[in-house]
This record gives structure tokens, C-alpha cells and sequence, in this order.
């Protein structure tokens, strides 16, 4: 599938993407306080490395003790209970391109799995959001009807995600660069969100959007 082709199905389905630490999480507590529906591709990121899981253990054959988290106790964990330390592994994958691409391929598979599992949960759901920060990177667009993107300054990026994740200005700014710039992922987007500054410029767009859509499927 082309990064241009979309859902076409009767079920609306927005994809809402973005930088990372753009502010996606804030318009997504945002729609589900409207009683949208929100599916998280973030979330089903971090289950794909829990404990035991096929994608936990090929990480942990790969990288070993370098990402193994600390047990909590001196009692050696079994295989289906070591816990790999994320913030390692994003040293490792967010610093080696061709490593970040090896754990894409092992996590996509699993997210785009589990979209389609909760989608089917759904089938009256008239408008549901598929929050996915790399929307376009792994190429998901054929899983949406319509991308709303979340914008900001690439300054303000940095500094959100600075405070946010407790990281250096390296840290941050090799996160970044791991996706592509929000300029040309603006160029791909049906709505910009601009967050910029105050909620209410995206709330309002938001709304105006939502009534058309709705007035649509009457």
C-alpha cells in the first residue's frame, strides 16, 4: 500500500498522529472525553514487550543483559518474567538507525495484529480514532479514513519532551530525528491540530471537524 491510500470502509476512522511530544495524548483525552473511542498504538507497543511475550524475548536475545531490567528482588526472574528496561533500549535503537529498524520490524507486526483485533470490537462504532505516532513511517495510512495531525514548533517538541522524559538535549533530539519532521508530515495531513499554544485553537478545530463528519453520516 502507497503512505496515500485510506480506509474506505462505512466506519469513519480518524488517524491521529504526530511528533513525539507533540501533544497527540492531550487531543486524545480530549476526544475521549467527547465519548470517542481512542485506540493506542503506544499502548499496544509497550504490552508487545512485556514479559514473556515472543517480541520481549527476541529482544532480550539480542541485546541481552544490556537491557535487562534490574529484578526487583536477589531471586533470579524465570525467562517469562525479565523485564526489559525501555530507557536502555531507547539508547540503543534511538542512536542506530539499522537496530531501530530490526525492533520496528519485530513490533509493527504486533501493533497492526492488535488493531485489528480491537477494531472488531467495534463494528457499530460509527467514528473511532487510531491514535499512531508513526502513522506514516510504517506506512498504517490504509488503516484510516482521514489523518489529523498534531503540530507544534520544533522547539517546543524538544523542550516538552526534555521535561517529559527527563532526557538530555541529545536524548531528545535523536528521538526526533527517528521520525520524520512535522513539516512533511503536515504536507500528508487532512487537519492540523495546531498546539502551538492554547488548547482551545485545536479544541475548536476538533469540533468544527467532528460536526461535519457526524452531519455526514446522518
Amino acid at each position: 500500500m502507497s503512505a496515500t491510500s485510506r480506509w474506505q470502509g462505512a466506519q469513519h476512522r480518524i488517524g491521529l498522529t504526530g511528533g513525539i511530544a507533540s501533544g497527540k495524548s492531550s487531543v486524545a483525552r480530549y476526544l475521549k472525553d467527547l465519548g470517542i473511542a481512542v485506540l493506542d498504538a503506544d499502548l499496544y507497543s509497550h504490552e508487545a514487550l512485556k514479559p514473556g511475550t515472543q517480541a520481549s524475548e527476541a529482544v532480550l536475545s539480542r541485546y541481552g543483559r544490556q537491557v535487562e531490567a534490574a529484578p526487583d528482588c536477589d531471586i533470579k526472574p524465570s525467562a517469562d518474567q525479565r523485564n526489559i528496561n525501555r530507557r536502555e533500549l531507547g539508547r540503543i535503537v534511538f542512536n542506530n538507525q539499522e537496530e531501530r529498524r530490526w525492533l520496528e520490524q519485530i513490533i509493527h507486526p504486533v501493533v497492526r495484529a492488535r488493531f485489528e483485533l480491537e477494531l472488531a470490537k467495534h463494528p457499530e462504532t460509527s467514528t473511532i480514532v487510531l491514535m499512531i505516532p508513526l502513522l506514516f513511517e510504517a506506512d498504517l495510512t490504509e488503516l484510516v479514513s482521514e489523518v489529523w495531525l498534531v503540530h507544534c514548533l520544533p522547539t517546543q517538541q524538544l523542550e516538552r519532551l526534555k521535561q517529559r522524559d527527563g532526557l538530555s538535549t541529545a536524548e531528545a533530539k535523536a528521538r526526533m530525528e527517528a521520525q520524520w519532521p512535522l513539516s512533511q508530515k503536515c504536507a500528508k495531513a487532512d487537519l492540523v491540530l495546531d498546539n502551538r499554544s492554547a488548547s482551545i485553537c485545536w479544541e475548536r478545530q476538533i469540533k468544527a471537524r467532528l460536526s461535519v463528519i457526524n452531519s455526514g453520516q446522518r
